[in-house]
Order: structure tokens, then C-alpha cells, then sequence
């Protein structure tokens, strides 16, 4: 769908948080990916400690990415309600986040959510 505003579609907004949130994990656990690498990867990942918040921090990324690849996709064919959809479980998803971590990105998740609510019903109009 083409925007006349000339800002990237919720589902493009969406991926670049995603990779934005993977550069963040990848530079805050530097360390524990070292580590995880020379432990060979393969049952690398302890249930707790250092080595597993860095692997959980780093799973939402590609989650992440791969929502906005699929809400682009709706965007661009114009399909509201799958935007809706999409948009009203990433609003959930965000506000859980934001609260149990407010010093962080999941705010532009929540922005980019409310966006996309407003993007279908304009698209329904």
C-alpha cells in the first residue's frame, strides 16, 4: 500500500525493531555470545544465568522481524483485518512488555501497534 506520507508501513517499522533490538542484544551480550560460541553452540544454553537471558533477549528479534514481514505483506494487499489482527496482539504484546520493562524499546512496539489500528480502520473507510 502506498503512503503518501513517505514513512515505511507499520509492518516495515515493525521489522527495523526488531533488528534494531538484535544490534542492542548482540552489543550488550558480547560477552555471553562469546561464550556460547566456544561452548559449541549445540546445548549451549543453561535453563538460567547469563548465557540464557542473552538467548531469550535475542528470540523475540527474529519474532519480531518476521511479524512486521507478515503485517507488510497484509499492508501492502490491503487486507484490514489481518492489520487488526496483527495490530491489536502486538498493542497486547507491547503493553506487557512496556510494563515489565519500561526502560526500553518495546514503547516503539506499542507506538508502531496504535499506528496499525489506526492504519485499518482507515483502510475499512
Amino acid at each position: 500500500m502506498k503512503r503518501g506520507n513517505h514513512l515505511p508501513g507499520n509492518g516495515r517499522l515493525l521489522q527495523m525493531v526488531g533488528l534494531a533490538h538484535s544490534l542492542v542484544g548482540a552489543t550488550i551480550y558480547r560477552d555471553e555470545l562469546r561464550m556460547i560460541g566456544r561452548d559449541g553452540v549445540a546445548a549451549a544454553i543453561p535453563y538460567r544465568g547469563p548465557k540464557a537471558t542473552a538467548f531469550w533477549f535475542l528470540l523475540p528479534s527474529a519474532l519480531i522481524w518476521i511479524i512486521g514481514q507478515l503485517l507488510n505483506a497484509a499492508e501492502e494487499a490491503g487486507d484490514a483485518r489481518a492489520v487488526r489482527s496483527a495490530s491489536r496482539l502486538g498493542l497486547a504484546s507491547a503493553i506487557v512488555a512496556t510494563i515489565c520493562i519500561p526502560v526500553s524499546g518495546f514503547w516503539a512496539w506499542l507506538f508502531i501497534s496504535l499506528r496499525g489500528l489506526r492504519e485499518a480502520r482507515r483502510m475499512e473507510s
